[in-house]
């Protein structure tokens, strides 16, 4: 039998489907803008999945994050992603909502299209990966960005202004008030509460004990001690307005007002919670108090981290010593000494300055009291490598290194002399009892 071959064309190649992503931003942390973000979210799910050879990989969406601001968490997913070649196109609405800062805007872009990503500006038309697309990019990312530097710059001279007219730019309601046409009025049933913190502070309480005070008694807010100190610290309840205590010496970055810029300050702005001359007696107890923690935390019987302070190796308590010879103290392992079941634990001792300096520093005080350092701190971690690690009652972890000086280089001729002095001692009282024996 005759066997024939029949030969048969190649199958036609489908065609590789485009996977895209979409980029979409709102600026202002509010309510309406949340329902803008909704809905531009769901107009590039629908564009999206309405090309047949396109495939929807996802819409990164960042909510309340300026364009000037680099670090947006969907931003740099989306540029993740794409590194790790998961997508060939990135829509969004304009130049202005993918980055208003000129540097940031062309160094994505650059990176993107060297992965081979193009990106698609809606509101221009403009393909990244277009020959002149980088030129008009650049041009219309520099109208963008002097459009945020206009912007920001009317709403520094808007809120100026207000201030030197003594209106506070965007009045903020206070416990104990309610905010009625930018004027501060008093809530009667906050006020009560305001006062009785103050004649508590009055009365010798500390912010923590004020506190615990205010949450056994259920008025329907959790205090903490940062709550109890903003309020005897501000001047809004004895009726006057300080304004300007803080600033933005850069975008997103608030700092409090240390003399840098000029204060303004109202008196008799609305009607006082507190007299003048209680409110001030406040401040004369909590002045006195806290010439009071900071002489307690430099004295050798300061002993506000006690049962605090853990060893990185054995995991046993740190102790407080005072060294041998010195007027001073550190913090050691509990078993650096002693010979337990698991052997001597040999990690580093800590100078107690340099345990209250770091202190300080994590909690951003001048000084530490038993009631902060309860407050703030769950624990404090002495690591091996001479670092410290603060797990703080907010849920967060803080890493520092410290300074470790050695002995050698630390001492004076003092001190150079009577440690040979005892060890000449030591050496005589072992040689009384050799020639005893």
């Amino acid at each position: 039998m005759e066997k024939t071959i029949e030969k048969i064309g190649s199958l036609p190649r489908m065609a590789k489907r485009k996977r895209v992503g979409a980029y979409a931003r709102v600026s202002v942390d509010k309510e309406a803008m949340l329902h803008s973000l909704a809905a531009q979210t769901d107009y590039y799910r629908r564009l999206i999945s309405g090309h047949p050879d396109w495939e929807l990989v996802d819409v990164y969406a960042d909510y309340g994050i300026s364009g000037t601001f680099a670090k947006r968490p969907q931003f740099q997913r989306m540029v993740e992603d794409a590194k790790a070649g998961r997508l060939d196109l990135v829509i969004t609405k304009s130049i202005s909502r993918f980055a208003r800062n000129t540097a940031v805007l062309l160094e994505t872009v650059r990176l993107l299209k060297g992965l081979g990503v193009d990106v698609y500006f809606e509101e221009q038309n403009l393909h990244s990966l277009s020959g002149d697309g980088e030129l008009i990019m650049s041009l219309l990312a520099g109208f963008a960005q002097e459009e945020s530097r206009s912007v920001s710059e009317n709403v520094r001279w808007t809120v100026l202004k207000s201030f030197r007219e003594g209106i506070p730019y965007g009045a903020a309601h206070r416990y104990g008030y309610d905010v009625v046409g930018k004027k501060f009025v008093v809530n009667r049933e906050e006020a009560e509460v305001v006062k009785r913190i103050f004649a508590m502070a009055l009365d010798g309480y500390g912010y923590y004990r004020i506190a615990n005070t205010l949450n056994g008694n259920g008025t329907g807010k959790d205090w903490s001690v940062s709550t109890i100190g903003e309020i005897l610290h501000n001047e809004i309840y004895k009726g006057d307005l300080v304004l300007q205590k803080t600033f933005r010496p850069k975008p997103y970055q608030k700092k409090r007002n240390k003399g840098e810029l000029a204060k303004y300050v109202v008196e008799d702005d609305h009607e006082a919670i507190v007299p003048r001359e209680v409110f001030d007696a406040v401040q004369e107890r909590i002045s006195g108090r806290a010439e009071i923690y900071k002489a307690h935390a430099d004295s050798p019987e300061n002993d506000l981290f006690r049962g605090m302070v853990f060893c990185g190796s054995c995991g046993k308590t740190y102790v407080r010593k005072r060294r041998y010879g010195y007027d001073s103290y550190s913090w050691r392992c509990g078993r650096f000494s002693k010979h337990l079941e698991g052997g001597q634990c040999h990690s580093p001792t800590i100078p107690d300055e340099v345990l209250a300096e770091k202190t300080m520093g994590v909690l951003g005080v001048a000084a530490l009291s038993e009631e902060l350092i309860q407050e703030a701190i769950e624990r404090i971690t002495v690591r091996p490598d001479r670092t410290l690690e603060y797990r703080l009652k907010d849920g967060e972890t803080l890493t520092v290194g410290w300074d470790y000086k050695s002995r050698k280089h630390s001492w004076t001729p003092e001190m150079r002399e009577k440690a040979r002095r005892r060890a000449v001692e030591q050496h005589e009282r072992e040689r009384r009892e050799a020639k005893c024996r």
